[in-house]
């Protein structure tokens, strides 16, 4: 088991090298630039790379209940969340703005509840997982084109706070990140194994007398509260694709559940790094650059066979 993890560490990390190397040696002069500005994109990159981290962990306990879907259910209530508060703002004359704590506390008890529904119902032979995941994305988005419709002020922090912004992103943004992310890790460490029978064998937490719903639960709020902290630095479509893309790799040719954690942290941690730089030297939008690049792993990763052979 060993032999296979650190053999599969050394082999991303020689990927990420070998895109880093390309990235520098096509864009020397912008690399320059980009090194010369960094205290610009510093905050970012640290706030980022910690979102991917945690972002990248607790997608492998998505992947392996097979609810890919749940997380951008969940990141649509979110958003609903903070569309309802400034609205709600706006209609008592009042003003919030993207600093604010309260679209973001607006948005992880939506985001919440969202979560405790999916979990009440599933498993249920009248609801099918897929098709409660759609009902809950669709009643979503909805709900958000109806109130978006009727809020008058707020809208550029309403797209800072839903699609991310790499400029806004600030220092107390970055450490909020940090302080987050640590009892969040802590917490899936602890309970490592517990999180990992509910997801991959919840018969046999069942064997043991333990309640899966109760952990199946205490997994959702967690995956709400770290999704919900990461939209305002990422956005919506890279928090969801950084919790698929680096499991969908590090559990395609996994041994072991360890190895798919270490392999998965590691690419969630270099993506938002990685996308930042791809960013600032082929002048994209920050989202979709990350996103190219995880797609760049993912096309490598299908060498992984031919090049680590048992």
């Amino acid at each position: 088991m060993k032999k296979t993890a650190v053999s599969r560490f050394i082999f991303y990390s020689l990927v990420s090298l070998l895109f880093l190397a390309g990235m520098i040696w096509s864009k020397p002069e912008a690399t320059r630039q980009f090194l010369e500005s960094s205290f610009l994109w510093k905050d970012p990159i640290l706030g980022g790379s910690m979102c991917g981290l945690v972002l990248s962990i607790l997608g492998v306990y998505i992947l392996l209940n097979r609810i890919v879907f749940v997380s951008l259910s969940i990141s649509q209530g979110a958003s609903l969340g903070i569309f309802v508060c400034f609205l709600i703002v706006d209609l008592l004359g009042m003003h919030a703005n993207e600093n604010s704590s309260l679209p973001l506390l607006s948005g992880f008890i939506l985001a919440s509840l969202t979560a405790l529904l999916f979990s009440k119902f599933r498993k249920r032979s009248e609801y099918p997982d897929e098709s409660l995941m759609g009902l809950i994305y669709i009643a979503a988005s909805g709900l958000i084109i109806m109130v978006g419709d009727r809020i008058a002020e707020g809208r550029h922090s309403i797209d800072t706070l839903l699609f991310g912004d790499a400029v806004a992103v600030t220092t107390q943004d970055a450490h909020m990140i940090l302080i987050l992310a640590i009892p969040l890790l802590l917490i899936h460490f602890i309970f490592r194994r517990e999180f990992v029978f509910v997801s991959a064998d919840p018969e046999f937490m069942k064997v043991r007398g333990l309640s899966t719903k109760s952990w199946m639960v205490l997994l959702y709020l967690t995956l709400t509260l770290a999704i919900t902290a990461s939209l305002k630095i990422l956005g919506s479509l890279p928090v969801f694709a950084l919790m698929v893309i680096p499991p969908f790799i590090a559990l395609k040719r996994s041994a072991h559940l360890k190895d798919a954690f270490l392999v998965s942290a590691l690419i969630g941690l270099l993506l938002p790094a990685f996308g930042y730089f791809f960013s600032f030297l082929f002048s994209f939008p920050t989202g979709a650059s990350l996103i190219t690049v995880a797609l760049g792993y993912v096309i490598l990763s299908w060498g992984e066979g031919f090049i680590l052979k048992k």
